[in-house]
């Protein structure tokens, strides 16, 4: 097998931490793997952990709405929680009670969007109610916290991982990027994986 030296991202990623989760913390690198040609893939799938008072996951949610527009059924993200402060632990248990009701993607479009950093119980409410969700099961979901599980076992993960900040992607359980990427370097590179060329 062929290997190659692939060069992922050589711009200033950026990522926020849990001593300043909304803060522009830059870096600037250059990594190189080494990585081996493989067969074309049909589809990447790709985790990516955010935080919901992160500003540069604010940034992420949408090129990652873009990305899934320019790719379509060849691309999957699965969104996981890893919150930097326990009260956007709070907010991702109620989006978990949101996803109970089948509406976590109407819920957290709707955060991340139009209420991002407005997370008050009675704008949570308002975000809930405009999502669809049936506000009485929202509420004794949120009042019992019955989604801490689901945000722990996300956190478990990616503290297992060694995630630090956030976004933090993982592309087809194999190459890990931490760090807000740029929409045309993150194109690329799933291109690049489509194709065979990264692993």
């Amino acid at each position: 097998m062929k290997h190659l030296s692939v060069l992922f991202i050589a711009i200033g990623l950026m990522a926020c931490s849990p001593t300043t989760p909304a803060e522009v913390e830059t870096k600037t690198t250059e990594t190189k793997a080494a990585t081996s040609a493989a067969d074309p893939v049909e589809k990447v799938n790709i985790v990516k952990f955010f935080d919901y008072n992160c500003g540069h996951c604010r940034d992420a949610h949408f090129t990652v709405k873009n990305i899934t527009a320019q790719f379509g059924d060849k691309v999957a993200f699965e969104l996981k929680h890893f919150p930097l402060s326990a009260e956007t632990f709070l907010v991702a248990e109620t989006a978990e009670c949101a996803r109970r009701q089948g509406r976590f993607e109407e819920y957290h479009n709707l955060l991340m969007e139009e209420n991002f950093r407005q997370y008050s119980p009675e704008n949570l409410q308002t975000v809930a109610q405009a999502a669809g969700v049936d506000l009485k099961a929202f509420n004794t979901c949120a009042a019992n916290g019955a989604g801490k599980s689901e945000v722990q076992t996300d956190v478990d993960e990616a503290k297992s991982m060694g995630v630090k900040g956030t976004p933090y992607y993982l592309i087809n359980e194999s190459i890990p990027l931490p760090g807000a990427i740029p929409e045309k370097s993150f194109a690329r590179l799933i291109q690049q994986v489509l194709d065979g060329e990264v692993q």
